[in-house]
């Protein structure tokens, strides 16, 4: 018995596949010339169909990390829009999760700055949650909002307190005093400081 190696087997093997394939490529042609003209094209137009659909999946993959040479600076939009995409780290959570127990304790201003920083930290929960607190039915959860709201430089945070600082609330006066809460006066000092 001859001694073969590796090679020789994977060339025997290559020819062996490689003439199958083309067998069954070449039935394939002649059953496809059978066919109607009509036919024909709708198998075309499917099989076209099929490939920009494949080929949109391969390209809709994720985008690849910035490097060292990536732009200077991104935008706080663009930063919003990735942190939706990424998840939060931990300390993002913990933040929130402090946040929200310190919320529905009545801890207004504590909950707001732990959103606020949760938010800095990539949570877009924490900045929604920040934003609904512009509408809560309390003064000092509006106000305390709307302080940590001005220390985000984002374009949601800024038209809630453009929103909150023309809002007119039950709880408020229109004319309040020196002391009395207004959170539509720190809606107006946040938009400030985020102007300046």
């Amino acid at each position: 018995m001859p001694a073969t190696n590796f090679m020789d087997d994977l060339k025997h093997f290559v020819r062996q596949t490689t003439g199958t394939v083309q067998r069954h490529a070449q039935s394939a042609i002649y059953r496809m010339r059978a066919l109607p003209p009509a036919t024909r094209t709708k198998v075309g137009i499917c099989a076209a169909t099929v490939a920009l659909f494949v080929g949109g999946l391969a390209l809709r993959g994720a985008t690849p990390a910035p490097g060292r040479h990536a732009a200077p600076a991104i935008r706080e939009e663009a930063r919003a829009t990735l942190a939706d995409v990424r998840p939060p780290s931990r300390v993002a959570q913990r933040s929130y999760a402090v946040a929200k127990v310190e919320e529905s304790q009545g801890s207004y201003k504590s909950a707001a700055e732990n959103y606020a920083a949760a938010a800095k930290q990539g949570n877009p929960r924490a900045l929604n949650k920040l934003v609904a607190m512009t509408r809560a039915p309390k003064c000092e959860a509006r106000s305390e909002a709307a302080d940590a709201l001005g220390t985000l430089r984002n374009k949601k945070a800024r038209v809630a307190l453009q929103k909150l600082a023309h809002g007119r609330f039950k709880d408020e006066s229109r004319t309040p005093g020196i002391f009395s809460c207004s959170s539509r006066r720190a809606a107006e000092k946040a938009l400030e400081k985020q102007r300046g």
